[in-house]
């Protein structure tokens, strides 16, 4: 990245600014502005997230936020209601009272002397969310929205259900926001309260059997999902995500329902911002952000109007491995989504084959009940930057069923989400199917290039679900994930089916059997559409924050299996000790995390978690938390287990302890 030190403007920070909501509560933020705006007002871009904008995404907003103000916008980067130095308590996800409180946001900064009245929403995951749900609600100054990572319906697309199935990064997730809700605010921002509102914090409830109760598309999950009312949003939308990130079908869906002005851009990075994507290459995000602002906030004639629908970035074969620096492709710039004239490759699964007509119309294949299928999935949320990506999937693939193409041989460029259509019958009332795309390279290796799942009882409506009749056979069609993908000369693609994809989803209650009537099974290939090549300037930011690493970051995952044959995956993650000197303090994280199962036996998956969170001000206080979350189920149940503890010089200030019985209901 090229730092840039000097901009157009002269920059100030502002920290705290306390922006008072309807009820009273005050909101903590810092707002990064041109030092002449009250006589040279600029537009104002939100940033409403909940992870502490004065430690834990600090080093990530210096290099981002400045560059911006420094070019002629005020950032204002938000601590949620109960995050951060913010008064209250973070109660849930994407609540109407969140909401509300960034129209409260839009409005105030709006209304300050030093803003023009025109606003923007800016965001990666949460804040991508935020973008969208607030902008369904129309406020007056809002004219834009960059969207990163984000998604249109909460329960489709999202860490918490995919297809209908739990994911296990729902309990993942779940434990990760139970650590980081039960941080304290800083002393030195908000004074003596600081210890009666940490304290009260602790006390929440962790959210993961909430999370678990509502396994159906309800109200819960239908509130917050701009898919529900595609007009409501009508401010354009920079919409971007990466190919390692799970969030990058809601790019797609935008572009192919939303109302409003939408570009969208996919690069191969994970859940990150794309001037500091991993695995690379990385792009000059902020460049392309300012020419979005200055079009839709300034009316200065940038030119994204004529911008490509897509830019995509089409990868070329690549080695599997747990992490990547880089991944060589080709930018591809696609006029229109969808694209007229692209053409869909069919492929028809029979006797071991991808072929290109059907097979025997009596053809059947019987899917087993091995239930450990995805040890080399990597993880469903990858941030890019550690041993998380899907590995080589040949060891996955032994005891599924398997359909292979013949080798290619001319290159075949695949952009865009394929669909697969499935007749089957289940031996049991509950039952799900994945799906894995993968190319099979001449030396062997096998990398996946796209999945999918679907919970059979949700085959006709994820809003009411249903359960099977057992043997009776079902036509069931459902998308892979988005891919832009190259499969090389040599190369052949592979169809793997399996009926669970352990760890990445909760298995069924019992094992299962499915039986596939082949001749009526299709798998569709959206084949890349004609568009021209594309090239984005190097990335920029601002200078980096002041810091020092105290202790080396270290991140780890195993597989194998114990003497007892039981299969474990454990996750470590020691984000190192580190010291933030703006702010004089010395941050620490660490994660344990495994996934439990014996063969056979679904009734025994098992996840557990461990984090432990410590920040020692300078002259101020050192306080710890740790927090384990246990959930396990069987035919019939949820059970989710979970503790607290929480010290503050070593000396033990709070312990809490709950537990939870949540009746599974159809998954």
């Amino acid at each position: 990245m090229r730092i840039v030190d000097r901009f157009p403007r002269q920059v100030v920070e502002h920290d705290p600014v306390w922006i008072a909501m309807p009820d009273g509560v005050r909101l903590a933020a810092k707002i990064w502005m041109p030092a002449d705006a009250a006589a040279d007002p600029v537009p104002a871009i939100l940033e409403p997230i909940p992870y502490r904008r004065r430690d834990f995404t600090a080093e990530r907003d210096a290099v981002s936020h400045p560059w911006m103000a420094g070019h002629g916008y005020a950032v204002i980067r938000v601590d949620l209601r109960g995050s951060g130095d913010s008064d209250g308590v973070l109660q849930d996800e994407y609540l109407a009272q969140e909401q509300a409180d960034g129209l409260a946001v839009l409005e105030w900064a709006a209304a300050q002397p030093w803003c023009s009245g025109r606003t923007g929403i800016y965001g990666i995951s949460w804040g991508g969310f935020a973008g969208l749900q607030i902008a369904a609600l129309r406020p007056p100054s809002l004219g834009a929205v960059v969207a990163v990572g984000h998604t249109h319906d909460r329960f489709a697309e999202d860490v918490h259900f995919k297809g209908g199935c739990l994911l296990t990064e729902n309990p993942s997730w779940a434990s990760w926001m139970f650590a980081y809700q039960a941080r304290p605010p800083e002393p030195a921002m908000v004074g003596e309260r600081w210890r009666a509102i940490w304290l009260e914090r602790m006390a929440r409830k962790p959210l993961t059997a909430e999370w678990m109760r509502h396994q159906s598309r309800d109200a819960y999950w239908r509130h917050g999902s701009i898919c529900e009312d595609w007009g409501a949003v009508r401010v354009p939308v920079l919409s971007v995500s990466g190919w390692v990130d799970g969030y990058v079908n809601p790019v797609f869906e935008l572009l192919e329902n939303a109302r409003a002005p939408v570009k969208a851009l996919l690069g191969p990075w994970g859940h990150r911002y794309p001037h500091l994507g991993r695995p690379g290459p990385a792009i000059g995000f902020l460049q392309e952000v300012l020419r979005w602002w200055d079009r839709w906030l300034k009316d200065r004639p940038t030119g994204v109007e004529a911008d490509p629908a897509l830019r995509a970035y089409v990868q070329r074969p690549w080695v599997p491995g747990p992490s990547a620096a880089r991944r060589d492709g080709d930018w591809l710039a696609v006029p229109a989504w969808p694209a007229p004239g692209t053409l869909t490759r069919v492929l028809y699964p029979t006797a071991g084959r991808l072929a290109p007509d059907p097979g025997p119309a009596d053809e059947t294949i019987e899917i087993g009940d091995r239930v450990r299928t995805a040890f080399a999935a990597g993880r469903w949320l990858a941030f890019g930057d550690g041993p998380e990506l899907p590995l080589d999937q040949g060891a996955d693939d032994a005891g599924a069923v398997l359909f292979e193409s013949r080798e290619m041989i001319e290159p075949m460029a695949l952009l865009g989400r394929p669909e697969l259509r499935l007749a089957l019958a289940s031996d049991r009332p509950l039952a799900q199917v994945a799906a894995r795309l993968c190319a099979v390279a001449p030396d062997g290796s096998v990398r996946r290039l796209s999945w999918g799942c679907l919970n059979l009882a949700h085959r006709d409506d994820p809003g009411a679900p249903a359960r099977l009749e057992p043997d009776r056979l079902y036509e069931v069609a459902f998308r892979l994930d988005g891919l832009g993908e190259t499969v090389g000369i040599g190369e052949r693609l592979r169809l793997v089916l399996s009926s669970s994809y352990w760890p990445l989803l909760w298995p069924s209650p019992e094992p299962v059997r499915l039986t596939v009537r082949l001749a009526r099974c299709r798998l569709a290939l959206p084949t890349a559409p004609a568009g021209g090549s594309w090239e984005f300037e190097a990335p920029e930011g601002s200078p980096p924050l002041s810091t020092t690493t105290l202790s080396t970051p270290i991140s780890t995952r195993s597989a194998g299996t114990g003497s007892d044959g039981e299969e474990r995956i454990a996750a470590y993650d020691d984000h190192g000790r580190v010291r933030l000197h703006d702010v004089g303090v010395v941050k620490r994280t660490v994660s344990e995390e495994t996934w439990r199962l014996r063969p056979g036996d679904p009734a025994s998956a098992r996840y557990e978690s461990t984090w432990r969170i410590s920040l020692a001000w300078d002259g101020g206080p050192a306080v710890e938390t740790v927090t384990r979350q246990t959930v396990t189920a069987d035919a019939g149940r949820f059970r989710v287990e979970s503790c607290l503890e929480a010290s503050e010089h070593g000396t033990p200030v709070a312990s809490h302890q709950w537990q939870d019985e949540i009746d599974r209901d159809v998954v």
